[in-house]
């Protein structure tokens, strides 16, 4: 029998270890059942926390949770223990740019961060088939993706920042055509600009009500949502008028108490983006905190989204633990920003079905961490595991 080189075999190993690994982990497939035992867990849906709870997972789903005493544990299970850490839903930045960028949402796996919401693209880049690709990676954060947000001739964001990430539309009868156009290429969700320009003390040229009105008409009839970019609160009007699904950005002017009890009195989520307005600076940082704690005390509907990249500053690439930080400042409670960062994100991702919430027949997307961020959010920022679609992608032993 002729004997293999000792090093053809080491050579063999190293390729086998890089094609279980990476990029290539997705070919890897297992119907062994997961079991966490032992944790808290926080739903994600406000619940009270379930302690000594038991979480299984098989081909990708959540398939039972409870407590230890009342959920069997399968036989033959691989069966993690827990004991002293917290079990909750993958978080959700419901509020990204650069999204197209492995780099990126690797980085935001890791850190437990499983889901992100793009809600601006260069049209030209084969946005779609970026995220299609990136979809199939549990190592990467799964990507949801409007494209270039829908605006008009000389329209935010061509003005001001001159950038390429619009879709100009010049009727409504184009708006429902760009609209529908955009969704069959493989949008998730419309994003519209809504932006008139006050904020950057000039006027620019905006959507009518009609032609907002007949983009949210599509994006309904075809199952999905529009979230409307809004800096000032005569624009939000607008936006509350067309019957938008989340405001992407805290106003940072004085909006009437009758003006936030519309937001809320229609159910639309708010995505503050606290870390973007403390990057900007003059004061708009707590300008938009007071205005959070404003919507919060009227039970208005948060998701958590910061607006990365969106703007020349510095933005948490990971767990966006300052804008937790603010939110809190804002007067949100622990499990009240952990609800936004999973059940009411994942509803403005059009994935509440799917995603945001540890529920029988949902997504196994999970982060689990050392300690309680009920009692100190601070914890967020120590992972003990990251699972992304049933897969561990991360595991601090």
């Amino acid at each position: 029998m002729k004997k293999t080189p000792f090093f053809a075999i080491i050579v063999g190993l190293c390729l086998i270890c890089f094609l279980v690994s990476g990029e290539y982990a997705t070919s890897i497939t297992t119907d062994k059942i997961l079991v966490l035992e032992g944790g808290t867990l926080i739903d994600g849906t406000g619940d009270a926390p379930v302690f000594d709870a038991v979480l299984i997972i098989k081909n990708g789903y959540i398939t039972d949770m409870g407590s230890m005493k009342s959920t069997e544990v399968p036989e033959g299970a691989m069966v993690i223990p827990l004991k002293g850490e917290t079990i909750l839903p993958g978080f959700i930045n419901a509020h990204i740019h650069n999204g197209y960028n492995e780099h990126n949402l690797k980085t935001w796996a890791f850190h437990g961060v499983t889901t992100v919401r793009d809600l601006g693209g260069d049209p030209k880049n084969n946005l779609f088939s970026f995220r299609d690709k990136a979809l199939k990676n549990p190592q990467l954060a799964r990507l949801i993706a409007a494209g270039p947000m829908i605006t008009v001739p000389g329209g935010y964001p061509k003005i001001p920042w001159g950038s390429p990430a619009g879709l100009p539309i010049t009727s409504p009868d184009d708006a429902r055509d760009q609209t529908i156009r955009l969704l069959d290429e493989g949008a998730d969700i419309i994003k519209i600009a809504l932006e008139s320009g006050e904020r950057f003390q000039r006027e620019i040229p905006v959507l009518s009500l009609e032609e907002a009105k007949a983009i949210v008409e599509v994006a309904h009839r075809r199952g999905t949502i529009v979230s409307a970019h809004v800096l000032v609160a005569k624009d939000l009007e607008r936006a509350l008028e067309a019957g938008v699904d989340d405001i992407a950005h805290m106003v940072t002017d004085d909006p009437s108490d009758d003006l936030i009890q519309r937001v809320v009195r229609q159910g639309i989520y708010w995505v503050p983006t606290l870390e973007l307005w403390h990057g900007v600076g003059y004061g708009l940082g707590d300008v938009a905190i007071n205005n959070l704690r404003r919507f919060v005390m009227a039970k208005g509907l948060v998701a958590l989204g910061t607006d990365f990249d969106g703007y020349n500053c510095p933005f948490d690439l990971g767990m966006p633990i300052r804008e937790v930080r603010w939110m809190k400042e804002a007067g949100m409670t622990p499990m009240q920003i952990i609800v936004a960062a999973t059940k009411n994100a994942s509803r403005v991702c059009n994935l509440e079905d799917s995603i945001g919430t540890l529920e029988k027949g949902k997504i196994a997307d999970i982060l689990v961490v050392k300690g309680d961020p009920l009692d100190d959010l601070e914890a967020l920022l120590n992972p003990r595991m990251v699972i992304r679609g049933g897969q561990i992608i991360r595991d601090e032993q």
